[in-house]
């Protein structure tokens, strides 16, 4: 024969009971005051980073010799002024300061060729920030601008003038305005172009009289 096991539910004592309606409310007030807690001390959102300091030129096409379709035109104006925002990027703008001046290498001219790698490599303080670097806490780009003459052979550009404008403020110890501008003459290459030839000239514009050493200055080359 199956045998059957049942249980019979016994009411609950008044003391049980009380006890039990302690023990509910004392844990829903717990609850609540955990609840209201968490919402007092929700942290704040951190305040976004400031994005370092880039260059990014207005490209502007302004002459054409040769025989070149209008509607490649711009693009190539625009690919011109990509390379020469990268060595403006870098040689200028880019990176931590203050640093050292022998940070500034090869590394700070990229687009150019390796015959004008050795030329500017010999003009490193005009050509770059190698020797303001160790003097300034920041670079703030004010307006950057690339203008571009293209020469052009049998529906091809075969060679490139870019016109060149930088014009940025530096904080710290050398506080100033800097200005880079002149030419760079390119090539295209087989995904870019190359700048074998410049003709770049630097001014310094100081916010507070400096010593001698430090006095505005002007200076050039053509290679």
């Amino acid at each position: 024969m199956a045998s059957s096991i049942s249980k019979r539910c016994r009411p609950i004592g008044r003391r049980a009971a009380a006890a039990l309606t302690a023990a509910i409310l004392s844990g829903t007030m717990a609850l609540a005051g955990c609840g209201g807690d968490s919402e007092k001390s929700a942290p704040s959102p951190s305040p976004s980073p400031t994005p370092p300091p880039t260059v990014q030129s207005e490209a502007k096409l302004i002459h054409v010799q040769g025989k070149f379709p209008k509607n490649r035109r711009q693009a190539a104006a625009t690919n011109v002024a990509k390379v020469v925002d990268r060595w403006l990027q870098a040689a200028y703008v880019g990176g931590d300061y203050p640093r050292a001046t022998s940070t500034f290498s090869a590394k700070s001219l990229p687009g150019f060729s390796q015959g004008a790698i050795s030329q500017a490599g010999k003009q490193m303080s005009l050509m770059s920030n190698a020797t303001i670097a160790p003097h300034i806490d920041g670079v703030k780009v004010v307006s950057s601008d690339v203008h571009v003459d293209l020469l052009a052979s049998n529906n091809y550009p075969v060679g490139a003038l870019a016109r060149v404008q930088l014009v940025y403020d530096t904080d710290g110890e050398r506080k100033s305005r800097q200005t880079v501008r002149g030419t760079l003459d390119m090539v295209p290459t087989e995904t870019s172009w190359a700048v074998f030839g410049f003709d770049i000239t630097r001014e310094e514009k100081l916010a507070k009289p400096a010593s001698a050493s430090a006095s505005p200055s002007s200076s050039g080359d053509k290679s």
